[in-house]
């Protein structure tokens, strides 16, 4: 065997008795034993050999703090454990561990660890519940779980399915640059305080529907796949300033009840807000719209609508929209706005409520020419017509001036042209007599 060989040999040896870059081994036993005799647990470095089983415990509880930081646990059941104090599991990597149903009456601290699959479902966090950094490399379910602190997830990675369904946020929460690879599934939850996740990317659907979202932020956010936010009720001001949605936005029969700020944001496809009730301000000056935008049937207080850009082909729909106040510049949107009777007329008089004489009169022209090209001939296209020509439907007055002065030149012309118009063939030869009349008047 030459020496290369047999250095390859030692090396599979040590591997083999040290998998995890030489971590030495505690038995699942050992630690299971000090908790059994309400000792605090902390190991640091170590790898856990065994299956680290905490259901077997009497009643279930770790009385004492139980800390494992930067620890291997390559098989770890914590289902309905009731962890009295902190449980500190900063770094650890843990390959078959699940948590389900599990109750933090102390801090939890999951910071920059490590999960194969997670499963924390039904858990209940008494306190923060830290998970900055951590990385979920398949399916992560939180589902039904109850913070009642605060909850940190920034710059968390979900690189399977990240499930918050049917969860509770009582505090804030904290998703700041958070990565979410797959479905990041919020529906039917609720956030009691703020929520922040900024910057965050969700590369698969973002699904929040029939969620209370309470001051949420999701400035600078990438939405890759469809963003559903339909049902949802917005309370406090929400935040969607700068962010990017790639695909579908939906915000279907949403309700935002404070103001919502959607300022500079990206529509790459359809964003609907059909039957959505903006109840204050909201604001999408700046932003970009590259699919249609759908208000078909909102409802809406306030929108500043300013320096907005839309793509040549993107159709703003206002189908049986109750709008109060809509700040958009006619000759901005005019090239843009889906032909319905019922809609400009509606922004008719909102322009007039704005006192933005000029948008109300080009859009009222608009509307006539419009509303004639779709009648077919009869008496009604033909005064309609007629209505055009002469005085551009009541709001063009200059068309009744060129029409005047134009039918005075034509007839000044005629009677030129009969001779109608000459000089007198006696010129005066002296002074007016006074109080007299001419013999002739010539035009």
């Amino acid at each position: 065997m030459s020496w290369c060989s047999a250095a390859l040999l030692v090396s599979l040896v040590a591997v083999a008795i040290y998998p995890c870059s030489g971590q030495p081994s505690v038995p699942a036993q050992e630690i299971l034993a000090k908790i059994t005799n309400n000792e605090p647990v902390y190991y640091d470095g170590v790898q856990i050999s065994g299956h680290l089983d905490l259901s077997s415990l009497p009643e279930a509880r770790v009385s004492e703090s139980l800390a494992l930081v930067n620890c291997t646990v390559p098989n770890a059941t914590f289902d309905g454990i009731t962890f009295a104090q902190d449980a500190i599991f900063w770094g650890t990597a843990f390959n078959n561990s699940s948590f389900e149903k599990a109750t933090f009456l102390g801090q939890a601290d999951f910071s920059n660890a490590t999960f194969d699959q997670a499963d924390f479902s039904g858990c209940t966090f008494s306190q923060p519940a830290f998970f900055n950094g951590a990385i979920f490399k398949d399916n992560a379910s939180f589902e039904d779980a109850a913070f009642a602190q605060d909850a940190f997830f920034n710059a968390a990675r979900f690189q399977g399915n990240a499930d918050f369904n049917y969860s509770q946020f009582d505090s804030y929460s904290y998703f700041a640059a958070a990565q979410f690879s797959r479905d990041a599934l919020f529906s039917d939850m609720e956030f009691s305080e703020a929520s922040d996740f900024s910057a965050a990317t969700f590369s698969g659907q973002a699904n929040f529907i029939r969620s209370r979202l309470v001051e949420p932020y999701f400035g600078d956010v990438l939405f890759s796949g469809p963003a559903q936010f339909g049902l949802v009720n917005f309370d406090g001001l929400s935040g969607f300033g700068g962010a990017v949605f790639a695909d579908e936005a939906g915000f279907g029969l949403a309700r935002f009840s404070h103001a919502a700020d959607f300022s500079s944001a990206v529509f790459r496809d359809l964003a609907l807000f059909g039957l959505t009730r903006f109840e204050d301000i909201v604001a999408f000056q700046e932003a970009r719209f590259e699919g249609d935008l759908n208000f078909k049937g909102a409802t809406i207080s306030a929108l500043l609508f300013e320096k907005a850009e839309l793509d040549k082909e993107t159709r703003i729909i206002l189908n049986d929209t109750d709008i109060s106040r809509f700040r958009a510049r006619w000759d901005e949107i005019e090239d843009h706005v889906a032909w319905e009777p019922g809609a400009y007329l509606a922004l008719v008089e909102n322009y007039r409520r704005l006192g933005w004489s000029k948008d109300e009169d080009n859009c009222y022209y608009h509307y006539r020419k419009l509303d004639q090209a779709a009648k077919k001939w009869s008496w009604s296209k033909a005064i309609d017509i007629l209505a055009w020509l002469s005085c551009g439907y009541g709001v063009r007055p200059g068309y009744a001036l060129a029409w005047s002065l134009f039918t005075i030149l034509c007839f000044g012309l005629v009677f030129w042209k009969g001779d109608g118009i000459r000089r007198s063939s006696r010129p005066l030869s002296g002074p007016a007599e006074e109080d007299s009349f001419p013999e002739r008047v010539t035009l």
